[in-house]
C-alpha cells in the first residue's frame, strides 16, 4: 500500500503567508503542516519510500528524504483532482491512501482506512461542530453537507440549510483500491458539474455517488484540524493544545 500527499497548491487564502512557500509548509505549533502529514502516515505504518508527494507551487521548497515525488506543472490552472492523476501509476497498481496536505490528523484515522477492503473509503470527523464554531461566527456559512446511511456516503459537499444535514465532515483522507481508481477514470469521462481541470475531491465523491458507486465512511473522533487560512492557524494555536 502507498500513501499520496497532495501538496501542489499555493493556498491563496493564506495571502502573503505563502509568498515564498506552498501552503503545506505553513507552521502550526512550530511544525509544518507537511511534517504533521508525514509523521501521521509513518506512525500508521507507511515507510518513507511508500509515500509520494505531488508538488506544484514552489516545489523546490519541499525537500523530504526518501519519498517519491510527482509534479503538477499546471497547478495554477487546475484543482486537486488533476494533482492526484499525476500519481496514476501508483493508483493503478496497488491500494493508496490519499491525503490533503493542509490538514493535521491522527495516525489512528489512517490505520482505520488501511483496514478497509472497500474500493472507495473515507474517514469523517465527528467533532466538526466545535471546530467550525471556533472558526466561524456562523458555522453554517462555511460548512458542507455530509450524509451517510448504513456506513455508506449518500451526500457530500452541498450547502446545508441546517445542522441536521451534517453528520460529520470529510477529513481530506481517502483510500482507493486500483479497481476504484479504474472506476474513477471511467467516471470522469461522463458529464460532471465541473470540468476535470477544476474538479475537487468532494465534487468527485458526489459524482461517484450519483453513478451508484458505494463509498464506505469510517467515523473518527480523534483530533483533526483543517487549515484554510492564516486565521485558522491563529485560532488553533490560541484555543487548542497540540495533539500529535
Amino acid at each position: 500500500m502507498k500513501a499520496i500527499i497532495l501538496a501542489a497548491g499555493r493556498g491563496s487564502r493564506m495571502l502573503e503567508g505563502t509568498a515564498s512557500h506552498p501552503k503545506c509548509m505553513m507552521k502550526l505549533w512550530g511544525k509544518t503542516l507537511l511534517e504533521y502529514c508525514l509523521d501521521s502516515l509513518q506512525k500508521a505504518g507507511f515507510a518513507p519510500n511508500d509515500i509520494g508527494i505531488v508538488t506544484g507551487y514552489k516545489s523546490e521548497v519541499i525537500q523530504v528524504k526518501n519519498v517519491h515525488y510527482f509534479h503538477n506543472a499546471d497547478w495554477e490552472k487546475t484543482n486537486m483532482f488533476v494533482s492526484l492523476t499525476k500519481a496514476a501509476e501508483w493508483l493503478r497498481s496497488e491500494p493508496c491512501v490519499v491525503s490533503y496536505s493542509d490538514i493535521v490528523f491522527s495516525p489512528e484515522a489512517v490505520k482505520k482506512l488501511r483496514k478497509s477492503s472497500s474500493e472507495f473509503a473515507i474517514t469523517y470527523y465527528t467533532g466538526y461542530w466545535e471546530l467550525w464554531s471556533s472558526r466561524f461566527e456562523d458555522p453554517l456559512s462555511d460548512i458542507e453537507t455530509f450524509k451517510q446511511q448504513n456506513g455508506k456516503l449518500v451526500e457530500i459537499g452541498k450547502k446545508p440549510s441546517s445542522r441536521e444535514e451534517i453528520q460529520g465532515q470529510y477529513m481530506g483522507l481517502i483510500k482507493l483500491e486500483p479497481s476504484g481508481w479504474e472506476k474513477i477514470e471511467q467516471a470522469i469521462k461522463l458529464p460532471m458539474p465541473k470540468t476535470v481541470e477544476k474538479l475537487d475531491m468532494t465534487t468527485l465523491l458526489q459524482h461517484l455517488i450519483n453513478l451508484n458507486h458505494s463509498i464506505e465512511v469510517i467515523e473518527t473522533s480523534e483530533s483533526w484540524f483543517e487549515c484554510d487560512n492564516q486565521s485558522d492557524i491563529e485560532i488553533y494555536e490560541k484555543k487548542y493544545a497540540r495533539s500529535f
